[in-house]
């Protein structure tokens, strides 16, 4: 979404378009319509999407898609993402495994009433708009667009076909086909028979000095459901213009052509309702470099690059982080009704980035946004529009978690009483857990401990976190696969962050290893005298030594617990295995291993084994 003031095609704006219908309960009747850059979900300088108050909207813009064909790829009618992995990917971010970024967020809107549209392209996708709109393949695409749309359960789309030239009568007239064709195909399908589609368009600002608002402009606002200036970063820069603030509300003058009030003039003068209109406000600002220190200064003579109005760059997130608004002076301009810092005795410099020096930055702040606000919801002559839309939403945080710009709109446009909703506002309900089974198999057991593999399977339909616990009176030594805790007798077990989600019918397998706790002492009889004996069968001899085994045999009719026995060989026993012993003389004494101390009443123990020397 790009704003179109007097030649504004220079300034690098990344920002696109919103939208109306469906209210809440909120104490206004404005929409605010708020765009979230889904590309940006992760990055964590902006508001991740989990801690976006979704009740400071009645309208939530995920950005974005587009239209294939252009210079963007795809063919032209395609569909394409423009938001990655936060559409086609529901094992990343809050949402996950059961959503994507995208459908958490949609999800998240509809929870507390929230209507939520999709944004179709947006700056550089003209091409894309002219190939997929031509009359062979217009049909299609709109209908691939409703099919994204029902997927999703979208209440209704952005269109964001920018700067269409006034003399391009044909992208004009393919434009207001393709806002009558997606109209007609949503309301046909049963997603939207009794909550009609919504489309909105967003409209650049324009320069009263030599703009008005075309029949155009008039038609394509009779056919949406709002029409919203994109009223940010209304400057330029060179002969005729003077240094500026960056979303004037008014006070325009010759050399300063451009603010909101102007603008929704010369569209009502067209004939478009008040009520349709809805005026922009951007998270972001612009900078001006020495000599410029405010407002009011000519701009011509010098370089253009003394200017810069990109959203990337000066959003209020990066203003924050490198340093901008704890340096310079504020002032607030009251012609303008936009604040400004300057930074006077040479200007400011950040350590943190190259960006050279600044002599002053512009920026919508919570002093504006209230301006905004009363200006919007006023009833004198010449005031008054129907809502606002927001760019970026991701761009009004300090720290990745709050949202003092969105906060400021809300209380502004829609709830003077609200409070800070929190970090976590609007939460979803939880998920219902999958339905797992386990099972659990020793593969090595040494009596005092084990070896084993706890296999976890998900037998329901549904996918998620998988987590289980089962009784446990023993000590974990090692466990891999997972993470444990052991308390009140039980074992608990789940996923490791790379293996936590699990899908219907997947398994995961948890291995570990651990010791038993020491047994009660026993309560059981010894064995008679002389019912325990020892065999010795030698297996290999060499004259010098040999090797042999050994049975022990329990004759009578109890356990012996801890069982030992003397045993007769010949020579110096130098090693034994699955067993303990001592010897003296010709006779050790022979005892079981940790993991066969006992032996069974009538049971032999033949694992012993060992060699000697003669």
């Amino acid at each position: 979404m790009q704003t179109k003031t007097i030649k504004m095609a220079a300034a690098a704006l990344l920002a696109f378009s919103a939208w109306s219908g469906g209210a809440q309960a909120q104490q206004s009747s404005q929409w605010v319509t708020g765009y979230y850059g889904g590309y940006f979900w992760s990055n964590p300088d902006y508001q991740a999407p989990q801690h976006v108050d979704m009740t400071a909207m009645t309208h939530f813009v995920f950005a974005r898609i587009g239209p294939g064909g252009g210079k963007f790829g795809g063919q032209p009618g395609e569909v394409l993402y423009g938001a990655e992995d936060a559409q086609t990917n529901r094992h990343i971010g809050p949402g996950a495994p059961y959503r994507t970024v995208e459908q958490f967020m949609i999800d998240k809107a509809h929870h507390v009433g929230t209507k939520a549209l999709i944004m179709l392209g947006g700056e550089g996708d003209n091409a894309g708009f002219t190939a997929s709109t031509a009359p062979a393949v217009r049909a299609q695409f709109v209908k691939n667009l409703v099919d994204f749309m029902v997927a999703r359960d979208y209440d209704g789309i952005d269109v964001d076909w920018e700067g269409i030239d006034s003399k391009d009568t044909e992208s004009q007239a393919r434009l207001e086909q393709l806002i009558i064709d997606l109209r007609a195909e949503a309301n046909s399908r049963p997603r939207y028979q009794d909550k009609p589609v919504i489309i909105t368009f967003p409209a650049g600002t324009l320069n009263p000095n030599y703009q008005k608002a075309s029949a155009h402009d008039a038609r394509v606002a009779a056919l949406v459901d709002q029409f919203n200036i994109m009223s940010y970063g209304m400057a330029w820069f060179g002969e005729g213009w003077d240094t500026t603030t960056f979303a004037p509300l008014t006070g325009r003058t010759g050399s300063r052509p451009t603010d909101i009030a102007s603008s929704v003039k010369l569209y009502t003068d067209a004939g478009i309702p008040r009520s349709k209109i809805g005026m922009g406000i951007g998270f972001y600002g612009l900078a001006y470099k020495p000599p410029f220190t405010h407002p009011g200064m000519a701009t011509a003579g010098y370089d253009f690059n003394s200017f810069s109005v990109n959203d990337v760059t000066w959003n209020y997130a990066q203003l924050n982080k490198h340093g901008y608004l704890s340096n310079g002076i504020y002032a607030f301009e009251a012609s303008s009704q936009m604040g400004y810092r300057t930074y006077p005795g040479g200007g400011y410099t950040p350590t943190t980035r190259n960006t050279g020096t600044t002599g002053y930055v512009s920026y919508e702040d919570e002093n504006s946004i209230a301006a905004k606000g009363a200006w919007a919801q006023s009833t004198r002559e010449g005031e008054g529009v129907g809502g606002t839309i927001i760019w970026l939403v991701n761009y009004g945080t300090t720290n990745g978690t709050s949202n003092p710009l969105l906060f400021a709109v809300k209380k502004a446009f829609l709830d003077p009483n609200a409070t800070d909703p929190g970090p976590n506002p609007n939460p979803l309900p939880p998920e219902p857990p999958p339905q797992l089974s386990t099972s659990l198999n020793v593969n090595n057991d040494w009596g005092s401990g084990y070896c084993a593999a706890l296999v976890v399977k998900n037998i329901g339909d549904r996918p998620g976190i998988w987590s289980v616990s089962l009784p446990f009176k023993d000590k974990i030594s090692s466990l891999w696969g997972g993470v444990y805790s052991v308390a009140d007798e039980k074992l608990n077990v789940s996923g490791a962050e790379w293996n936590k989600f699990i899908e219907p019918a997947e398994t995961r397998e948890v291995g570990f290893c651990a010791t038993r706790s020491a047994p009660p002492p026993s309560n059981d009889p010894p064995p008679p005298a002389g019912s325990l004996s020892g065999s010795v069968t030698i297996t290999n001899d060499w004259t010098s030594g040999y090797c042999a085994n050994i049975v022990v045999t329990n004759s009578s009719s109890v356990k012996a617990v801890n069982w030992s026995v003397p045993v007769q060989v010949v020579g110096t026993v130098n090693s034994l295995w699955n067993g303990k012993f001592t010897q003296s003389g010709n006779t050790i004494q022979l005892s079981g291993p940790d993991w066969a101390k006992d032996l069974a009443p009538n049971g032999s123990y033949r694992d012993v084994g060992f060699c000697a020397t003669r």
